[in-house]
């Protein structure tokens, strides 16, 4: 079967000796090494395989050490109790080899995840060219019919993380996940909450870095997974509220993060309020792997727990109105920079289950600040923008709250906004362009400078150091960002105001 071995080959290629040397491995141990799970059902897919996984009777740990000693590649111990060890080859291609999980094969196999993952492969007849795949829960044919069963409920028991990678699978091969399964996960889906954080941040941020994410997160709502994960947070508010009989359509959660995947998209069918010009950071790694579009799609899941507040509740709980001066934040928040503008006038008990989630999953400091300046970023203008237009002071108290994240505080507003048609839909696009512009202005800013500095104020007004120079600078900064000023004495103008003609005749 070359369309099992095709895919193998670029990892065989990777060190000249690897296919000699692990059929010279193969021998040694009697043949009874195989290729197992994702490997094998990549390979089946024709997807190109960077990471080979081995198993056999034998001791994984001291083969892997053995081969990649052969190869003089570099050697990674991964698990002591299970036995299993990582060869790292070039260009990013791994081999990892474990013992068995149970006495045999097939209670290997049947330890294993899913149906789709318990499939292998003896090594040995792949590399002379003719596998065959040895089958025992019919994986193969629950990957053509398109399907993700899970092993057995013990498959959740025994790694309640599982849950989550089901619907990772699901979305990332296009499978529905079998009713059983379903019923498996409802059952299973409390225990998520003994999963650590770093594990959990792993399989969501694989799942809401994909393209069209939303119809799988809203399914991870509607079996309650959120729920667990984040208590009395989106799970079991954003559920009951996209089944009030007095919810509209457009303010469902899925809804909301489906409009989310289509202007990250560029749908065409959506008006950007010129948006996608500054999208393009998005798709730069934020940390580790993780793209900013992850957190982008998880900040919309939270921003769909306060809007449901707010709908539940008749009048806005969370947020002051986006033209009330700046607040205090929450003490926890005091680690986040930037927190005291983005998160001023919020209440302290939604800061709580904003800082919660973060730091359930364990987010990095960038991924932190960057949840809560896009949360409360597109909260602020969503709310800024309900009863009527909010002037350019207010829009500029966003634009620096939100900082770098204000394209992405726009999108996820737009993602949220009311019926298309409305006057607030209107109010809130208008809001957005004027925005956006300010955002642009502001960055070119940041890179000049302000016309005038301390020392300018200083001697302008002869003022002593303290607070006050500081407070005309924050000015002067809001008034360069809303105004074309091009001379210091336009800036003078309009930060001193009468004041000002007076310096000009001195």
């Amino acid at each position: 079967m070359s369309a099992l071995v095709d895919p193998v080959q670029p990892l065989l290629k990777a060190h000249r000796r690897l296919a000699s040397d692990l059929a010279d491995l193969c021998r040694e141990v009697n043949h009874e090494v195989y290729l197992v799970g994702g490997s094998v059902r990549d390979a089946i897919l024709g997807r190109t395989i960077r990471d080979l996984d081995l198993t056999l009777a034998a001791d994984g740990l001291a083969l892997g050490r053995k081969l990649a000693d052969r190869l003089r590649c570099p050697f990674v111990p991964l698990d002591d109790t299970d036995r299993t060890g990582r060869v790292v080859l070039r260009r990013r291609f791994t081999i990892d080899i474990s013992s068995f999980k149970g006495d045999s094969l097939e209670a290997d196999l049947r330890k294993r995840d899913f149906t789709i993952n318990a499939m292998a492969v003896r090594l040995a007849d792949l590399l002379d060219g003719r596998p065959s795949i040895i089958d025992p829960l019919g994986g193969a044919g629950d990957l053509a019919a398109r399907r993700l069963k899970a092993v057995s409920e013990a498959s959740f028991r025994d790694d309640p993380l599982r849950v989550l990678r089901a619907f990772r699978l699901a979305g990332q091969f296009d499978l529905d996940i079998s009713p059983r399964t379903q019923a498996w996960i409802a059952a299973c889906d409390e225990d998520l909450r003994v999963v650590s954080g770093e594990r959990l941040l792993y399989e969501l941020s694989l799942i809401m870095g994909r393209r069209r994410a939303a119809g799988r997160v809203s399914a991870m709502i509607r079996s309650g997974v959120f729920a667990s994960l984040f208590p009395g947070w989106v799970g079991s508010s954003s559920a009951s509220a996209s089944t009030s009989p007095s919810s509209s359509p457009s303010s469902s959660p899925s809804r909301r993060l489906e409009r989310t995947d289509r202007l990250i998209a560029r749908d065409v069918c959506i008006e950007d309020q010129g948006l996608y010009t500054h999208l393009t950071g998005y798709e730069a790694k934020m940390a580790g792997d993780r793209t900013s579009l992850w957190i982008l799609r998880f900040a919309s899941l939270m921003l769909c727990g306060i809007r449901t507040d707010v709908t539940a509740a008749g009048a806005d709980p969370t947020i002051d109105r986006v033209e009330s001066a700046p607040g205090t934040t929450d003490p926890a928040l005091d680690r986040v920079e930037g927190a005291a503008d983005v998160t001023a006038g919020v209440a302290a008990s939604t800061l709580d289950r904003v800082e919660g989630a973060a730091e359930r999953l364990r987010l990095s400091k960038r991924e932190r600040q960057a949840l809560h300046q896009l949360v409360f970023g597109a909260a602020r203008l969503l709310e800024g923008t309900a009863s009527r237009e909010p002037d350019d002071e207010a829009l500029c108290r966003i634009l620096r709250g939100s900082k770098d994240e204000t394209p992405g505080a726009a999108l996820l507003a737009l993602a949220h906004a009311p019926d298309e048609g409305s006057a607030t839909a209107g109010r809130l696009a208008n809001a957005v362009r004027r925005l956006l512009r300010f955002y642009t202005r502001h960055r070119s800013l940041r890179a000049r400078g302000l016309m005038l500095n301390g020392a300018d104020i200083l001697n302008d007004l002869g003022l002593a150091e303290g607070p006050e120079v500081g407070r005309l600078l924050d000015k002067l900064e809001t008034i360069q960002t809303i105004h074309d000023i091009r001379t210091r004495e336009q800036a003078r103008m309009l930060l001193y105001g009468d004041a000002a003609h007076g310096l000009a005749s001195a």
